[in-house]
């Protein structure tokens, strides 16, 4: 029976985490949807994910965020979220309540991706994510918002972190990568990527010969990118 997760972003819609450089939170859900999507389509994993849109205190946010978590049937919490402090501050990190060896593997795959510092696994047991999910839990400080360093580095490896993140999960869980399969027939190339069955109808080196001019560059870019999807 395969393992679920439940990843959310830290803070709310209208309760906000730290703004600088990159704003906290809507970052944090960016990190979230891409990596629920990679260990959900990626891998053969499954979980859920969650971002706190209505509470007006931080209070209510944490409850609403700790209540989402300890709802599902799961072996995993994340919680992502991004670090605050000086200009000078660089790094990623990952706090715990008692799971330590998965999260210096976590801080050291973020570091890695996005090539800053690795600031290590930090057991931080007074958060009250860590303290009142009821499974093991992970908090993800990914960079830090008032960096100019780090921000570059995230906006550049954003991919990157993300299947690093992933793959700290998937490794965790027991998921395994879904293999890209392709088959020939007589008339055409079909590759499986996914739930997709897609057909390549023209290699682009057929038209290598081609001169292209503003009357048949159209016509002929057309042909060359027509890939048509087949279910």
């Amino acid at each position: 029976m395969t393992k679920k997760f439940v990843i959310s972003s830290g803070h709310g819609d209208k309760v906000s985490g730290a703004i600088g450089i990159l704003n906290e939170h809507n970052e944090a859900k960016k990190v979230v949807n891409r990596v629920y999507a990679i260990l959900t389509t990626q891998y053969n994993g499954a979980g859920y994910k969650y971002h706190e849109t209505s509470a007006i205190t931080q209070q209510r946010n944490l409850d609403n965020i700790v209540n989402y978590h300890n709802s599902k049937s799961r072996s995993l919490d994340i919680s992502v979220h991004f670090n605050s402090a000086s200009a000078s501050a660089t790094g990623s990190e990952c706090l715990y309540y008692d799971a330590r060896s998965l999260s210096v593997k976590m801080s050291e795959a973020m570091s890695n991706a996005l090539g800053i510092v690795d600031r290590g696994a930090k057991e931080r047991k007074e958060l009250y994510f860590l303290r009142n999910t009821s499974k093991p839990a992970i908090l993800l400080e990914v960079c830090f918002v008032t960096s100019k360093k780090d921000a570059d580095a995230y906006h550049k490896n954003f991919e990157d972190l993300c299947q690093a993140i992933g793959k700290v999960i998937a490794a965790e869980l027991g998921y395994k990568k879904k293999v890209t399969t392709a088959r020939k027939s007589s008339k055409a190339s079909y590759y499986k990527s996914g739930t997709g069955l897609y057909r390549i109808k023209k290699d682009c080196y057929a038209y290598k010969k081609v001169k292209f001019d503003k009357k048949i560059e159209l016509k002929f870019a057309k042909k060359i990118l027509n890939i048509r999807l087949w279910t």
